[in-house]
């Protein structure tokens, strides 16, 4: 089962800023919100709105799965996975 934890959805959101060599607040600039909400989120004393995860998640090149979940497939793995899936099944129609 799984549940929403804020303080492992913002240290995530610490390490992909922090691999990136971004400051707090040159990240709030970039993601349009305030330095304050910022760090609150990444301690987990708030919680990011679905829309602001929705930003990081484009932003860093990561999905909303990894940020809420922890599991680490980016967005390009998700959609060369759909594409296969998509290969495979026009395969398969075009044999019926």
């Amino acid at each position: 089962m799984y549940c929403f934890d804020a303080v492992e959805i913002g240290a995530r959101v610490r390490k992909l800023r922090e691999d990136r060599a971004m400051t707090i607040g040159k990240l709030s600039e970039e993601m349009n919100c305030s330095r304050d909400h910022m760090s609150k989120a990444e301690r987990g004393v708030r919680s990011y709105s679905i829309d602001l995860l929705i930003e990081l998640s484009v932003f860093f090149d990561v999905s909303l799965d990894y940020l809420v979940f922890g599991r680490n497939r980016s967005q390009p793995e998700i959609r060369d996975d759909i594409l296969t899936v998509i290969a495979d099944l026009t395969e398969i129609a075009r044999k019926l």
